[in-house]
């Protein structure tokens, strides 16, 4: 399982600092969150903000972006991210991963915890929220674990991710559920790349 750091919960002050510590770690890979202050808490990082930062560290990107009106929002993000995800609840999912694909950079599909693995298309990536999007520092929801298992036996070969209060203690039974990646914040940035460290990649394995 891959793991995708978030640096939603740093100080603005302290993320580059932060995101190359987490690099001279072994972290290859930024998950960069973005709303639009009503599907999901204001918060996250501006597409300009997050290129810097990305640039500055050398690491891939992914982009989460929760939006009622997602395809306004992806091309900044299709610049530099080789994943854009949107949610699968929002008004026009559909023409947001039209426009992300024809922008040459796969998309992805965020998945809420109310809504069913029945409501996920099988032919595209997939993002599981292990909490209420928007709420960092919230408890890690064990009911995705049934959801992400659903998701893998309907489709083996799609790409699986979760995000949402994931620590170290989650990570074998995310593996086992099917999960290919994790998008890991709080327990990863404070302190926790130790526990981390078998399951860090550089950038060039991320």
């Amino acid at each position: 399982m891959r793991i995708a750091g978030s640096l939603w919960s740093v100080a603005p002050d302290d993320r580059l600092d932060t995101a190359l510590r987490l690099r001279d770690a072994g972290l290859g890979r930024l998950h960069w969150d973005t709303t639009d202050g009503r599907f999901a808490a204001a918060g996250g990082f501006t597409p300009d903000d997050a290129a810097a930062l990305a640039a500055q560290t050398g690491m891939t990107a992914e982009a989460h972006v929760m939006a009622h009106r997602s395809a306004r929002e992806v091309d900044a993000w299709a610049d530099f991210c080789d994943l854009v995800i949107v949610h699968v609840e929002s008004d026009d999912w559909k023409d947001a991963v039209a426009r992300i694909e024809r922008r040459g950079v796969r998309a992805g599909l965020a998945v809420s915890p109310q809504t069913p693995a029945t409501a996920v298309p099988l032919d595209l990536p997939v993002l599981c929220m292990s909490i209420v999007p928007g709420q960092a520092g919230s408890t890690f929801d064990e009911r995705v674990l049934a959801k992400l298992s659903a998701l893998r036996d309907a489709a083996p070969a799609r790409p699986l991710g979760v995000d949402g209060g994931v620590r170290r203690e989650h990570a074998e039974a995310l593996s086992a559920a099917g999960a290919d990646w994790a998008v890991v914040g709080t327990d990863l940035v404070f302190d926790g790349t130790a526990a981390w460290s078998d399951l860090l990649r550089p950038a060039a394995e991320a």
